[in-house]
């Protein structure tokens, strides 16, 4: 488990990893990570999938973003997935 930033309520936002054997494809490798996004109230589903310089981070339905911006988690989510890729 992650630990990524707090949401609105000072509580803990992180998550849990769940990681793929890479597989290659044409030109790299492709990376895909599952897991659960979530801050003790709410949790959503996430999938990251990273190929050379593209990265796609899709979440499920769930109500934390109304604790938390979107768009901050997706930057912090991408730098743990970059690093992932490097160990």
């Amino acid at each position: 488990m992650i630990y990524l930033t707090t949401d609105n309520h000072d509580q803990g936002v992180y998550f849990d990893l769940r990681r793929n054997e890479p597989r290659r494809r044409s030109g790299g490798i492709e990376h895909v990570i599952h897991g659960l996004l979530g801050n003790g109230i709410a949790e959503v589903p996430v999938t990251v999938r990273s190929w050379r310089d593209w990265m796609e981070i899709a979440f499920g339905a769930g109500e934390l973003f109304r604790f938390v911006e979107e768009r901050d988690i997706r930057r912090m989510l991408g730098q743990v997935v970059r690093e992932m890729e490097l160990h």
